[in-house]
């Protein structure tokens, strides 16, 4: 009889549901919408976990729950990096929100415009600098210190700022803003992301420890939680009725949670990045800022910090109702196109009999297709340009922080009678000048690229070129977590440089597009280059598992594009090809190869491109 009851315990416990408990850093709210769905909608359930979802209390410390073996998982802000920079366990699964809902609000009164007008003024702020991180970087950026507000205890009641006994304080902009409205109250909002401040918040975390021990039911939690929240937010209404039924501990009302979820969702998907998503600029830029505020000193391992199954950055298409109205346009104005031609072809063709029309009309076509060839590169040139430009917005904004908070943490010091030591001064003023170093440098770049001239032709380093190349795409490659393995031979070409450098973007960029579309593990883009007395030859390569034989020979053709139609005009490699063997007087072949590297079988698209030293 023990043996039948013991064997029955063993069954029970093979079958049942592991006990999981999430831990959340603030009361019943949408701010936490994705976990309740997945434990309502049975997605734990059916991935075998049992999940306990647990509101803090006033003794809870977010970061000792999970060493405490308190919780499982925890739900943190972006400060979690220092405690993971200054030695805790900590690995983040993923970051539900993009941009943090700290913001900072006040009484939409006539004096307060701008941040700069808040100088002076009583700020609610809650005792933790490493929360208030994001608001105070927003404060430096605009030359205003601590001691250029008047910080008051928070008291975590709306009233005091309707009541005016503070002029600001710091809120959740999914919750105050909402409840000011509802209270017909006008307001203002100071949001950090504004003033160029992209903090994570509610990053869900474990520790490595946890993970190993439990690496199924890891994975299997965060995926169930991923699909909560796509159900969140794809069904706002109807997951605000659960919360409102179920988790309303604040007693909020139903209207309330709607637009507090409609405004979240805002903040947890940022332009293509998948839900959850974590950046390693992203997080180095945060923890500049926490140098800059002398909160941390050492820079994050991204790679300990960030799990393993976090998404990788995917690039989606979404095609909005002013781009489908530019293409209904576009649509008609082709079609109109191919009437006209089609009747001035019927046209015509009665009188073209003639060896001298004949004549006439073929010259007239060359001349026509060489013209419609310069607009078609000059279409690529600016598409190109383009793309720059986006590169270079991205680039430029936190140097200009960096710059911006460098500036005012001087200031500060000679506002508050501190003494700047020399090697201080010296690192900062180092600082400063590499950032704008790094900004003229841009500036070059763009300005050399655009200024190309067909006919021009000089003298220059291919190792240099291939440096340019490297570092307009540098920012794309690192986003997408692309390996660049380079092997240069260095040597002189005379040719146009800048119509080299167009082609040679071309390539990278298609080459970044399969690496991405593929979806493979293993993300690779190779350059060998190889000069003898005679010629140069290029080769590039990478690891996108190559292109489709039926089409391979057809990838130099105009408007013939490997990709869907939303992503590709099919000009590129064509403007690519004519360059090389028209213009650089080289040749340009490709084929798929599949080659060795680092133990690691891998397959790709090849471009092997031969250019005439002179």
């Amino acid at each position: 009889m023990k043996k039948i009851i013991s064997l029955l315990l063993l069954f029970i416990t093979l079958y049942a549901d592991q006990k999981v408990v999430l831990q959340l850093d603030w009361l019943h709210q949408f701010q936490f919408a994705g976990y309740y769905m997945a434990k309502e909608l049975g997605y734990y359930k059916d991935a075998g976990l049992d999940v306990e979802i647990k509101e803090p209390t006033c003794k809870t410390n977010i970061l000792s729950v999970i060493p405490k073996k308190e919780a499982d998982f925890a739900v943190g802000h972006s400060s979690i990096l220092i405690s993971k920079i200054n030695g805790a366990d900590i690995v983040a699964l993923g970051a539900i929100y993009q941009a943090s809902p700290m913001i900072l609000l006040s009484r939409n009164e006539p004096n307060i415009k701008r941040l700069e007008d808040l100088k002076n003024k009583r700020i609610m702020l809650t005792d933790d600098a490493k929360d208030m991180a994001s608001v105070m970087a927003m404060f430096f950026s605009k030359s205003l210190t601590q001691k250029d507000i008047k910080v008051i205890p928070h008291s975590f009641n709306l009233d005091d700022l309707i009541d005016k006994k503070t002029d600001a304080m710091a809120s959740y902009i999914s919750n105050e803003p909402v409840r000011m409205g509802d209270k017909g109250v006008g307001y203002k909002v100071f949001n950090p992301k504004d003033y160029g401040f992209w903090f994570y918040d509610d990053i869900l975390f474990s520790s490595s420890q946890y993970i190993k021990n439990n690496p199924q039911a890891t994975k299997d939690f965060y995926e169930a939680t991923l699909k909560g929240w796509a159900y969140a937010f794809d069904n706002i209404s109807q997951t605000a009725d659960i919360i409102h039924k179920n988790y309303n501990t604040q007693n909020k009302s139903l209207i309330q949670l709607i637009k507090e979820g409609e405004i979240l969702k805002h903040l947890a998907y940022k332009q293509d990045t998948p839900l959850g998503y974590l950046d390693k600029e992203q997080l180095n830029d945060i923890v500049k800022v926490y140098k800059v505020l002398g909160m941390v000193t050492k820079d994050l391992d991204s790679d300990s910090f960030i799990y393993e199954y976090n998404h990788p950055k995917e690039l989606a298409f979404k095609l909005h109702y002013e781009d489908l109205f530019y293409l209904l346009i576009i649509s008609l104005l082709v079609i109109i196109s191919l009437i006209f031609i089609v009747l001035f072809i019927s046209l015509k063709k009665e009188w073209i009999h003639t060896k001298s029309h004949l004549k006439e009309t073929i010259l007239q076509q060359s001349e026509e297709i060489e013209k419609q060839n310069k607009i078609i590169m000059m279409q690529s040139k600016i598409a190109a340009v383009g793309e720059m430009l986006s590169n270079i917005a991205h680039q430029w904004r936190q140097p200009l922080n960096i710059i911006s908070l460098n500036v005012a943490k001087i200031e500060t010091s000679l506002l508050l009678g501190h003494d700047i030591k020399k090697e201080d001064i010296m690192r900062i003023s180092g600082d400063i000048n590499l950032q704008a170093q790094y900004l003229s440098q841009t500036i070059d770049d763009f300005k050399n690229y655009f200024s190309a001239d067909m006919n021009e032709k000089s003298i220059f380093s291919i190792q240099e070129t291939i440096h340019k190349v490297s570092e307009l795409t540098k920012d794309v490659f690192n986003t997408n977590q692309i390996t660049t393995v380079a092997s240069i031979e260095d040597c002189k070409l005379t040719c146009n440089e800048n119509l080299l450098i167009q082609s040679l973007l071309t390539i990278y960029n298609n080459a970044k597009d399969a690496i991405v579309e593929s979806k493979v593990k293993e993300k690779y883009f190779f350059i060998d280059v190889h000069c003898n007395a005679k010629e140069i030859t290029i080769s590039i390569k990478d690891s996108g598992l190559g292109i489709k034989d039926e089409i391979l020979e057809r990838v130099f053709e105009p408007y013939f594009t490997t990709k869907h139609k939303s992503k590709g005009t099919g000009l590129g490699l064509y403007i690519a090809y004519t360059i090389i063997t028209e213009h650089l007087s080289g040749t340009i072949l490709t084929r798929n190869v599949e080659y060795e590297y680092l133990s690691h079988t891998l397959q790709g698209a090849e471009f092997k491109i031969i250019i005439p030293i002179l």
